[in-house]
């Protein structure tokens, strides 16, 4: 009997582990990869919808954003409340403007990467992240895949 309990323990702290795990700056350059490569298989109507779907564009507290280079927010995979907002304006926790950086960024470089303090979805705290960015090719929109630090 004690045997069994143990092994419940350590199955449950496993478990509460990987729950807990954050994810890492590796996962969200491989979604903002797989996010492009959606775009260019299904064009970029279709791959919005896809994101603003979340399902796949979205785990933990790594998602995906599609915003126009005019400050329109096209998709977010975590929060459907944002598509269709102008964003050009808006500030994180500390006041950076993030999406007039993001797209600085892309049109002088084509991509990088912009730290910020943003909510996290998972635990609804404002948390230092990181967004990867990159121009989708021919299109006035980035992409944007953020992680939490």
């Amino acid at each position: 009997m004690k045997h069994w309990m143990k092994l419940g323990a350590i199955v449950a702290l496993s478990l509460a582990s990987t729950a807990l795990r954050a994810e890492t700056p590796d996962e969200a350059k491989a979604l903002l990869d797989r996010a492009l490569a959606e775009i260019k298989a299904s064009g970029l109507d279709k791959a919005v919808k896809d994101f603003n779907a979340g399902g796949n564009w979205k785990k933990g507290g790594l998602y995906v954003v599609a915003v126009q280079l005019d400050g329109t927010m096209l998709a977010h995979s975590a929060n459907d409340k944002l598509p269709g907002k102008n964003m050009l304006e808006a500030k994180d926790a500390g006041g950076k403007n993030f999406v007039k950086d993001a797209i600085s960024l892309v049109k002088t470089s084509g991509g990088g990467q912009i730290d910020m303090r943003w909510g996290n979805p998972v635990t609804k705290q404002i948390a230092d992240a990181t967004m990867f960015v990159r121009r989708v090719p021919g299109q006035d929109v980035y992409l944007g895949s953020v992680v939490f630090k």
